[in-house]
């Protein structure tokens, strides 16, 4: 399958070398950019009336609110665990750069020793997006230091605002670019031999995995086809015995009979684990009901009633989708059925549907649904509201942790998926229910999803 082309804009390391670089948590910009409004209100403030000299307040106090307003408006728009695209990390970075220019024209420009700020924006670029992303950023910072070295307002004086030499300007008009350039540089390369390096080492583990998981795979129906061979004849030759005797009662034969077909079936099975034509290909598919049963089986026991369906294809739908049969996706997707019935009243619903765009699951409770506060941060570890720790601690030591979702989560990301979950409205229907609790969707492309799309 062709992956997608990366955009300029996105997260570093996307282009050539497959690796994706870490992405960029709203609420980390918001902070910044709080502590850089604290910073220059207090500058402000303390050079206009702590040292008493001419400013252009009220233009000041414009382009400083101007950052308070963007923060709210974010805080209000977006959830507190909301990541960035790259294109809105970009643009979020360009009016930083922007709004620092202004405040640098307003008071001196060049000659203002906070010029040095400029380098802010376009470091945090080159720690975690795109090379030409990062480059763009640094393009609009020297054409601010640019602009600055010819237009500005005086620099704020007691007096008459000092004039420096014009061969000094240029000095550091050119120190200013040379670092724009320089650090930036030195920045992206250190963080993209890093996430190189943790990628390398992320693949190593997962091939070590593999491989450890189809050596013990081997071993353990080797072991069974030898144990189970020997007992498993004596089984079928009494079963047999048992069935040419003529006396035997008619009901008995019966009973008889389908031992002796469940014996032979057995004895079909042990053989194909230890043929050595087996197809593996075939066997590590899944279609995608058989998918959404092995991930209600990985959920155990449980006392709810779990409604597991794959809704009809409508006839321009295709084939139904399959998938490899990978680990970590079952993992995943029946981690969340079994948060879905720790919470649920008595029903889970669980279905799948795929058109020839996507393919999505769908996983509903009629449990209260998630409480504002959790859905505002699900997604983030240790986002619960069970006890933590415990005596009823499962053997992965997760129960009460609040990692389930967000482990789930990262698996099914990684698998090409995307997750959506919300409350259900008290008149949505599911099924033939109106059950008003939790309504978690995960969407594949079907182009990742479907193994023979290829």
């Amino acid at each position: 399958m062709d992956a997608r082309p990366a955009s300029w804009l996105s997260p570093a390391g996307t282009a050539l070398t497959g690796i994706v670089g870490s992405a960029v948590r709203l609420r980390v910009q918001i902070f910044l950019r709080w502590l850089a409004v604290i910073g220059q209100l207090g500058a402000v403030l303390l050079v206009g009336f702590g040292l008493e000299f001419e400013l252009p307040i009220i233009e000041l106090l414009f382009t400083i609110s101007a950052s308070v307003l963007l923060n709210a408006w974010l805080v209000l728009r977006y959830p507190v665990s909301h990541m960035l695209t790259g294109r809105e990390a970009a643009g979020y970075l360009a009016y930083d750069l922007t709004q620092l220019g202004i405040l640098l024209y307003l008071t001196g420009g060049l000659m203002n020793p906070f010029a040095l700020l400029f380098l802010a924006p376009v470091t945090i670029s080159a720690s975690v997006m795109q090379a030409r992303t990062t480059a763009l950023l640094v393009g609009l910072a020297s054409g601010w230091v640019t602009v600055l070295l010819f237009f500005h307002q005086p620099l704020p004086w007691s007096g008459p605002a000092p004039v420096l030499p014009g061969i000094y300007m240029m000095g550091i008009w050119a120190a200013l670019l040379i670092a724009l350039v320089f650090i930036p540089s030195y920045v992206w390369r250190v963080s993209r031999e890093g996430r190189r390096m943790s990628a390398a080492l992320a693949a190593s583990q997962r091939i070590i995995e593999r491989e450890q998981r189809l050596s013990a795979l081997d071993g353990l129906a080797a072991a069974a086809a030898h144990k189970l061979g020997t007992p498993l004849g004596t089984i079928a030759l009494v079963s047999r015995e048992l069935l040419s005797n003529p006396t035997l009662d008619s009901g008995l034969r019966e009973d008889v009979t389908l031992m002796v077909e469940q014996a032979d079936r057995c004895r079909d099975i042990l053989a194909s684990l230890t043929a050595e034509d087996t197809k593996d290909p075939v066997i590590s598919r899944l279609p995608l009901g058989a998918l959404l049963e092995e991930a209600v089986l990985e959920i155990g026991p449980s006392d709810k009633l779990l409604h597991v369906s794959c809704m009809p294809p409508d006839p321009s739908a295709g084939p139904v989708p399959e998938v490899l049969r990978q680990p970590e996706l079952i993992y995943g997707i029946g981690n969340l059925i079994a948060n879905a019935a720790d919470f649920a009243g008595k029903n889970v619903w669980v279905n799948g549907r795929y058109s020839p765009e996507e393919v999505v699951i769908e996983i509903a409770d009629d449990g209260p649904g998630f409480q504002p506060d959790i859905l505002a941060r699900l997604g983030e570890p240790y986002n619960t509201t069970r006890a933590r720790g415990g005596g009823d601690a499962d053997d992965e030591g997760q129960t009460g942790m609040g990692l389930g979702y967000f482990i789930a989560r990262t698996l099914l990301l990684r698998s090409g998926g995307r997750i959506e979950a919300r409350n259900l409205a008290p008149d949505e229907r599911v099924g033939a229910s109106t059950p008003g609790g939790a309504f978690v969707t995960i969407h594949w492309p079907r182009a990742r999803f479907d193994v023979t799309a290829d």
